[in-house]
C-alpha cells in the first residue's frame, strides 16, 4: 500500500506530457470511475543502446454543462478510483515497484 501511494504521488507530480508524447498515440488507457491513467511508450537512446520508456499521465474527467473537463484534483473517493486504475496499469504494463 505504501509503495502504491508513493507511486501515485510520483505520477501526480510528473503529470506533464512532453512534446514528443503529444504527437504520439498512447500505448494504453486504464479507467476506474472518472479516473484515467494514460500510458505512453517512448523510444530512447541510452548508454547501452535503444530502449523503451513508459510514462504515465493521471487525470480525472467530468462533464460540466456540455464540455468535458480534465483535472488532476481528486477527492478521497476519487483517489481510491485512481489507485485502482494505477494498480491495473502497473500490473498490466509489467512495472516493477522497488521498495
Amino acid at each position: 500500500m505504501k509503495s502504491t501511494l508513493l507511486l501515485l504521488c510520483a505520477i501526480c507530480l510528473a503529470g506533464t506530457i512532453s512534446a514528443q508524447e503529444k504527437s504520439n498515440t498512447p500505448k494504453s488507457k486504464y479507467k476506474s470511475g472518472s479516473s484515467i491513467v494514460t500510458v505512453w511508450e517512448n523510444e530512447k537512446d541510452g548508454k547501452y543502446g535503444p530502449y523503451k520508456e513508459l510514462s504515465f499521465k493521471v487525470e480525472r474527467v467530468y462533464k460540466k454543462d456540455e464540455e468535458w473537463i480534465s483535472t488532476i484534483n481528486f477527492t478521497l473517493e476519487q483517489l481510491m478510483e485512481l489507485k485502482a486504475a494505477i494498480d491495473k496499469a502497473v500490473l498490466e504494463e509489467g512495472v516493477e515497484v522497488k521498495d
